[in-house]
């Protein structure tokens, strides 16, 4: 049975409406319900984020902010890391596009400039000094560096990379 042109064409048009109406913005989501409602509940996986965030904190994560806009620097984000589309981080947004970064005893240097940091977990363990030192990185546009506050106990964009702006879910708005 032959199947005719105009209704293989509406086939096609109904199939991307209803992919449309549930992700209008073409948004990555944890939770296909998150795309029509722009918000979903994250629990946080591990300790990469103390004190900040506890493992096992529930938090919103807003997918809003970055639909029009930019992260900003400090801003904490869910997102896919590069090297598996499947795993999500949260981590707090350090260097943004066209920064030079580098880090050099544990201090973060953005442009040169060291910047400060109130919210990291101090002190630093000893041993793992190549956690604590980064050669200066100059980030591109449309990408993102991303450290956890625990910085000897976190697996962020020193070990994975830059993260694009694709992979950003969203930024944490409440902490339960």
């Amino acid at each position: 049975m032959r199947v005719k042109p105009w209704k293989l064409f509406a086939g096609i048009l109904v199939a991307a409406a209803a992919y449309y109406l549930a992700n209008p913005l073409g948004i990555p989501s944890l939770d296909p319900r998150a795309r029509m409602l722009g918000f979903v509940l994250y629990s946080v996986p591990s300790q990469s984020m103390q004190p900040t965030l506890e493992s096992g904190d529930l938090v919103l994560c807003n997918i809003w902010p970055y639909v029009l806009g930019e992260p900003k620097r400090g801003d904490i984000l869910v997102f896919r890391v590069p090297d598996k589309t499947a795993a999500s981080y949260v981590k707090r947004v350090i260097g943004l596009p066209g920064d030079l970064l580098a880090m050099y005893d544990h201090q973060v240097y953005i442009n040169e400039v060291a910047i400060a940091e109130p919210y990291i977990r101090r002190p630093f363990f000893p041993g793992r000094g190549s956690y604590g030192s980064l050669a200066p990185t100059r980030i591109p546009a449309g990408h993102y560096f991303m450290l956890g506050d625990s910085r000897d106990n976190s697996r962020d964009s020193r070990i994975f990379g830059l993260v694009p702006k694709a992979n950003l879910i969203g930024r944490i708005d409440t902490i339960f």
